[in-house]
């Protein structure tokens, strides 16, 4: 008979569940899945057992948390990269002799991409920003106070752009 799994001929088949799919298989694919009558196979049926209240309660928490709004003004301050992260890296490149090409094998990028924020044309992303801090021992990101808009906005309705333009 012919095996589902694998497609080789085999004289002896066994019906398995893998991943809950009913397959008719050979001896040596047998052992990728569950025996319907809970003998043999791979893993024993049953053994994925559900998860628990308690998980299940901490994965709903840690959803909502992810879920819920946040105002952009509860922050008083935020972190923002500075304005001359190209100079910075540049120098302190220079500072330990090395090249373009060095800096970029010991971050695992590419040359261009360093030639790039050197040169101010590439924005970092927060993970090569932080390859760049913690390997040429740098800080390029800065606090930042958040600009809230005044005056003329009534409690309760959502910010329009009269709200952000001063008045004479």
């Amino acid at each position: 008979m012919l095996c589902e799994m694998c497609g080789k001929e085999s004289d002896f088949t066994k019906t398995i569940f893998v991943e809950g799919t009913k397959l008719t298989v050979c001896k040596e694919c047998s052992r990728f899945g569950e025996s319907p009558d809970g003998k043999g196979g791979g893993a024993k049926r049953g053994t994925a057992a559900a998860p628990s209240r308690t998980m299940v309660t901490e994965r709903l928490e840690a959803r909502e948390r992810r879920m819920r709004t946040r105002s952009i003004y509860s922050d008083e301050e935020t972190t923002d990269l500075i304005p001359e992260y190209s100079k910075v890296i540049r120098e302190a490149r220079a500072a330990r002799e090395w090249k373009q090409e060095d800096l970029a094998a010991k971050l695992n990028e590419k040359a261009s991409v360093i030639a790039k924020l050197e040169n101010g044309t590439m924005r970092p992303n927060d993970a090569l920003l932080k390859k760049l801090e913690h390997e040429l021992g740098i800080k390029l990101t800065e606090k930042v106070s958040v600009v809230k808009p005044e005056g003329g906005r009534s409690a309760g309705k959502a910010l329009t752009l009269g709200d952000m333009i001063k008045k004479k």
